[in-house]
């Protein structure tokens, strides 16, 4: 850690929003988060480690909801890169023994980096070297090489100031937006949600695809998706017609229908394997 850096040593504990089947997912790996540099706070949401190690277990495949973020993974077992927003539920399948260390940015700040719209990188990746000044298969070398997470956080760190990032008032706009849609249950109107910020349907269109990666209405829906998800694996909905009402769906058909298609399950099969 560097001197005068206020990050606390010890990991950070929040909750894991979007992991399909959360209770069975931590009996097959670990994971855990760690805090930005106040340098890199604005752009950085959080650094997270997955470790598994199942010898003599069955291969696990894991899949869970991306939020609207871009990602740089280290993955010596699979595939290290900048990873765009995943349209859809993201599997990853783990077997033996390893590790994977990423870098979540926050929504909106990854353009700082990228200069480009983000929306190139949405449903694919891009190796580091296209952006960073380091390859991949350098950092994946020093990532086996480390056994302390914090020392990695810290090369990823200087990797990401060397570029001297800044965030313009677009950027800053298009972050405040999506951090309302996610703290507003209620925001289901790509009309309202312009009206509310002060621009046009269409340049809001135009803000999230330069700057998210992806539209507003599906950040809309990922955010409901997301809260289905949540509700569902901490048995907190009795009903999926109460459930489906309270995230804005028209009918809890529609709502079942959309839950099916993302995740592949239907909603009343997830409640059952989520007592």
């Amino acid at each position: 850690m560097r001197p005068n850096d206020p990050r606390p040593i010890d990991p950070v504990t929040r909750p894991a929003r979007g992991l399909l089947h959360q209770k069975l997912s931590f009996e097959h790996f670990e994971l855990t988060q760690f805090d930005p540099s106040e340098a890199l706070a604005p752009f950085v949401e959080n650094y997270w480690m997955i470790l598994w190690d199942l010898p003599g277990r069955p291969a696990y495949t894991q899949k869970n909801l991306p939020h609207p973020s871009q990602h740089l993974v280290l993955d010596p077992q699979g595939q290290t890169g900048i990873f765009g927003v995943a349209t859809g539920a993201f599997p990853y399948r783990m077997e033996g023994s390893g590790r994977i260390l990423g870098t979540k940015f926050r929504p909106g700040a990854f353009h700082a980096f990228f200069g480009k719209p983000v929306s190139v990188l949405t449903d694919t990746y891009q190796p580091i070297e296209t952006v960073f000044g380091r390859t991949g298969a350098e950092l994946d070398r020093v990532f086996i090489q480390l056994n302390d997470p914090m020392a990695m956080v810290d090369r990823i760190e200087d990797l990401l100031l060397a570029r001297r990032p800044h965030l313009d008032a677009r950027a800053k706009q298009a972050r405040r937006i999506v951090e309302a849609i996610e703290a507003q249950k209620d925001t289901f109107s790509i009309a309202h949600l312009a009206t509310d910020f002060g621009i046009t349907p269409r340049s809001l269109q135009r803000q999230f695809d330069r700057y998210i990666g992806v539209g507003p209405k599906w950040v809309i829906d990922r955010y409901r998706m997301i809260e289905a998800v949540e509700a569902l694996n901490r048995g907190e909905a009795p009903s999926l017609t109460d459930l489906a009402q309270r995230l804005g769906f028209f009918d809890s058909a529609h709502f079942t229908h959309r839950f099916q298609t993302l995740t592949g399950t239907a909603p009343s099969v997830y409640k059952d394997a989520n007592p």
